[in-house]
């Protein structure tokens, strides 16, 4: 037996997502193609049990509102069930934009800030200075020719 493990086919892991943006966009979208149906039937499910539960008649004893605050609560984990698949949903896109922005874009953004680092500690070595352009004069405002609105110019 050999001490490498075998790649199993067919199954995903960690190495694959990292290859590349392609191989982790292919892994959440058969995860949100997995995902959608059962959201979808979860939500079928809650409607039909909510209209059920509408059209159940009130217990004996039930004092007002027990019968709408009984149904509420049974269907509580239900709700929660839904709105946990809908947020594995976004997370996993989430997932996808962090990995990007974290491990694909910052090292070449800060390749760039290092680059750009040594252009100028190159150009100060090299006694040149960075000549700063002036800024450009203000335009003067134009003068109203009714009265009325000159107030409105006087900030500007």
């Amino acid at each position: 037996m050999s001490d490498e493990k075998q790649p199993r086919k067919g199954v995903w892991t960690p190495d694959l997502l990292a290859e590349g943006p392609e191989k982790r966009r292919v892994f959440i979208e058969q995860r949100r193609q997995f995902l959608a149906p059962l959201l979808a039937e979860s939500k079928s499910l809650l409607a039909e049990i909510e209209a059920d539960l509408k059209e159940a008649d009130k217990l004996p004893g039930d004092l007002p509102f027990q019968s709408k605050l009984r149904a509420k609560h049974t269907v509580r984990p239900l709700e929660k069930v839904i709105a946990d698949l809908e947020d594995v949903i976004v997370q996993l896109t989430a997932y996808s934009a962090r990995y990007k922005r974290s491990y694909e874009e910052l090292p070449q953004k800060r390749a760039e800030k290092e680059a750009e680092k040594q252009r100028l500690k190159e150009l100060k070595a090299g006694g040149r200075q960075q000549q700063i352009e002036a800024p450009e004069p203000k335009a003067e405002p134009v003068q109203d020719a009714n009265p009325f609105f000159s107030h409105l110019n006087k900030g500007a």
